[in-house]
């Protein structure tokens, strides 16, 4: 079947099949060959959810790849709208902390809630939004009458580069395009087999504040402002081969080029400094400059240089399962085969690489501001939820596979915008708790104005564990490198984050020390004699986290040999926090009663209680085995179902327990088809044609959890024991939740704490071989369900829980291999 592409988008649409389905055009060879590391198509994008995302971390752009209407929606990471909110604190929250306090204690939940709505929310509206930058335009002139034939669009996520290819009356058209971090530019080349069949119209646009200029001879400029006073700019330069360039309105015009390289360079006036209200200089001098050293490089070594670039961070892990051939299907097809069924397991090898591509391509070391909820790209001034940084999943899921799937220079935006938010959150911490208040906090959210304030209503805006879940980002990035000299430079934030915890816990009715008021992440309760809330004290998920919050402070002071009676401190309050409670069903309560069951919603999508289990390691399944139980039967009563996110947070918690088939199940769930861009709640998860997570709509944190989940299916090193030191040291845990659909595979380059880094391969469902380096000289342990022998030492196997333990004391950049005994 051949597709007339010249007669423009509302003829295109009118071909497409209703639903997931697609017309469909033969196919010839594309730029580079398919692999498994190649996501492609046989017809452009109608839609943004079929775009392909490519970015540097700051710079990046969705591409529909149409061959005459071609647009790419652009993004940069720090455009935010509105400014910063320095009085969004509610100033006279804190003198009414103990009449909330009272009243939860008096079980007046109704009147609870409204107190804490009236009072311990922010009353500032919560307007900004992450936005769009624009877009560019491309309309081309090819053929009139012609059809366009073998069509393709693909994105190879080993080189970071996405194109089309197609062919219109005997003339083979090619695009390429990447965004380089090596020259903070996007790129793109035009070429045709025939000379001088190079004919098109440029424009950059954006829906609002925008103003485009043409720059003799060959460039464009778009400036403006978010809505705020954070300004922009975009530049465009085109360079050509053949044929002319001029301006035709307030486009570029290029009649009858041979080859064209399009570059774009773009920035904003942000600048992540709270005492300078997170503005600074006009962006122009520093996107002239990107312009000036990009268009003086000949397109080949632009390309070299960006691959040479990006390769070393996305070729540190190789993950291959049975063959790893694809069924040769377009992406989209293949999606919507996985979720109805077939066997294709190197699909979710791709899944996987892919995320990692998504956490490069948004998050590089040297930005500015981290991956938010839609990593860098989203269309329009007025996001899904804004497009921040939710604490109470969002934020901390889109790092979780940073360390673990060796990428951690990519966790540093997020660590460094974490660190901004101490000065905010001081005052935040005083306001509502108290002018004496030490430490700093933040609630549910924060944005690119660092904000740490409550929100605006309940049950999601009142949550005290953002700042001690984001904290622990900060630690486990140690815990992966084990770099002291960073240590010693995140210690103050830890241990102001420990401080407020420790000063604003209260003892409840049996003594234990708590959260008060007290919510679990956007659920509500139903009590025995049935009254129905929000706010309560001593939420499980709140004291899971400052639990874990003050576990790790005591080890970095410990560490450090420094501030030892803050540490026994720190040990004592950790030991007095309210202890996780199995409930009338066996299940982990999520409050500090036993209301769970009374629930309205029972397969409620935050399952945040188990916060001890993953991202925490309060909860083990083999050094807690009743405490893991209880979170089984908790996950048995929520169900596998949710929204994108939800479902990834199910795959770790399924990992971690060690249970590799239920895992993959949740996994399967994820993989499942669908257009579904409405805003849906419940049971409504799901993956896009162009492999982003659906909530729906997309937020990229169920990319990046199922990234995670997948690595804790074939390795975890959470489990510390006490080494001769008195140093924690780590268990390497080695396949604890392969499933049975990944009977044989290999995967390199994962990361474990301790410093560790690690190959595995496996074959009929059982540990072969695999080598562990040691980054530090530290010791480790090894557990296998299956026996091995260590080459370079006589280690002994101590077989306990049907498992192998080994004990390991290693030397600073040595390889250790093992095999199968």
């Amino acid at each position: 079947m051949k597709l007339n592409f010249t007669t423009g988008l509302l003829s295109i649409s009118m071909l497409f099949k209703v639903g997931l389905g697609y017309a469909q055009t033969k196919s010839t060879a594309p730029l580079l060959p398919l692999n498994n590391k190649t996501l492609w198509y046989t017809s452009p994008a109608k839609v943004w959810e079929e775009a392909l995302p490519i970015g540097n971390g700051q710079f990046g752009a969705m591409i529909f790849g149409h061959p005459s209407n071609e647009k790419l929606q652009l993004n940069e990471i720090t455009l935010w709208s509105g400014d910063p909110q320095p009085d969004a604190d509610r100033k006279d929250a804190y003198q009414y902390l103990d009449t909330i306090r009272r009243t939860i204690r008096n079980q007046n939940y109704k009147l609870a809630e409204q107190l804490t709505r009236d009072h311990f929310t922010s009353p500032a509206p919560y307007n900004a939004s992450y936005q769009t930058l624009g877009n560019l335009t491309m309309k081309f002139k090819l053929p009139e009458g012609k059809p366009v034939e073998g069509y393709r669009r693909w994105l190879n996520i080993d080189q970071a580069i996405a194109g089309i290819s197609f062919s219109v009356n005997g003339i083979a058209y090619q695009r390429e395009i990447f965004s380089s971090a090596a020259d903070q530019a996007m790129v793109q080349r035009l070429s045709a087999s025939k000379k001088g069949s190079l004919s098109l119209k440029l424009g950059l646009s954006r829906i609002e504040n925008a103003k485009t200029r043409f720059v003799a001879p060959n460039t464009l400029i778009m400036t403006g402002h978010a809505d705020g006073k954070l300004t922009y700019e975009v530049q465009l330069t085109v360079l050509n081969t053949g044929g002319s360039v001029k301006v035709s309105g307030q486009d570029l015009e290029v009649v009858n080029a041979d080859e064209l390289t399009i570059i774009m360079a773009a920035g904003t006036s942000y600048t992540l400094d709270y005492e300078k209200f997170f503005l600074g200089k006009d962006p122009h001098e520093a996107v002239t400059q990107r312009m000036e050293r990009a268009i003086h490089k000949p397109y080949l070594a632009l390309k070299k240089d960006h691959i040479n670039e990006y390769q070393p961070y996305f070729r540190r892990v190789n993950f291959e399962l049975g063959n790893n051939k694809d069924p040769g299907l377009p992406t989209n097809e293949r999606l919507k085969a996985y979720g109805n069924g077939l066997a294709d397991p190197s699909f979710a090898t791709l899944f996987y690489q892919y995320g990692r591509y998504l956490l490069i391509s948004s998050s590089r070391p040297g930005n500015l501001l981290p991956s938010n909820s839609q990593g860098l790209w989203g269309d329009g001034l007025d996001l899904p939820w804004k497009c921040d940084y939710k604490s109470n999943i969002n934020y901390e899921m889109n790092y979780w596979p940073a360390e673990q799937s060796n990428l951690s220079e990519m966790h540093l935006p997020m660590i460094r915008l974490t660190q901004a938010l101490v000065k905010p959150g001081t005052k935040t911490a005083k306001t509502y708790y108290g002018p004496q208040t030490p430490g700093w906090f933040y609630g549910y959210t924060t944005n690119g104005w660092a904000w740490t304030s409550p929100g605006a209503d309940l049950p999601w805006g009142v949550f005290i564990g953002g700042s001690g879940w984001a904290c622990q980002h900060l630690w486990e990035h140690y815990a992966f490198t084990r770099d002291k000299n960073y240590l010693k430079t995140i210690y103050p934030t830890l241990k102001g984050a420990a401080e407020f915890y420790m000063a604003t816990l209260i003892k409840d009715k049996n003594g234990f020390l708590v959260t008060s008021p007290s919510t679990s992440p956007e659920n509500y309760f139903v009590t025995n004699d049935r009254k129905s809330g929000t706010v309560t004290e001593g939420a499980t998920m709140e004291k899971s986290i400052i639990w874990d919050l003050l576990n790790n402070v005591a080890q970095a002071a410990l560490t450090l040999n420094d501030d030892q009676a803050f540490q026994l401190q720190v040990k004592k309050v950790r030991d007095g926090i309210s202890p996780l409670k199995t409930g009338k069903a066996g299940q982990l309560q999520e409050w500090n009663e036993d209301w769970d069951l009374n629930s309205g919603d029972p397969h409620h999508r935050h399952v945040s209680h188990l916060f001890a289990l993953h991202p925490g390691r309060q909860i083990t399944a083999l050094g807690t085995p009743e405490l893991a139980k209880a979170a089984r039967k908790t996950l048995e009563l929520r169900g596998d179902d949710g929204t994108g996110w939800s479902i990834a947070w199910k795959e770790n918690f399924w990992a971690r327990l060690r249970e590799g088939d239920h895992a993959h199940k949740l996994l399967s769930n994820q993989l499942r088809a669908t257009y579904q861009t409405e805003t849906i709640m419940a049971d409504a998860g799901g993956t896009y044609p162009n492999l982003f997570d659906a909530h729906p709509p997309f937020q990229i944190d169920g990319n990046f959890g199922a990234v995670s989940g997948m690595t804790e299916m074939l390795l975890q090193s959470m489990e510390t024991y006490t080494s001769a030191n008195g140093q924690d040291a780590y268990i390497l845990d080695l396949l604890p939740a392969l499933p049975t659909a990944w009977p044989s595979g290999h995967i390199t380059g994962l990361k474990a704490r301790g410093g560790f880094e690690v190959s595995l391969k496996w074959k009929d469902g059982k540990l072969h071989s695999g080598t562990i380096k040691s980054l530090n000289g530290e010791p480790f342990k090894i557990r296998t369900s299956n026996q091995i022998k260590i080459k370079e030492v006589n280690a002994i196997a101590r077989k306990a829980d049907g498992n192998f333990m080994y004990s390991m004391q290693s030397k600073k950049g040595i390889t250790y291999s093992f095999s199968s005994i």
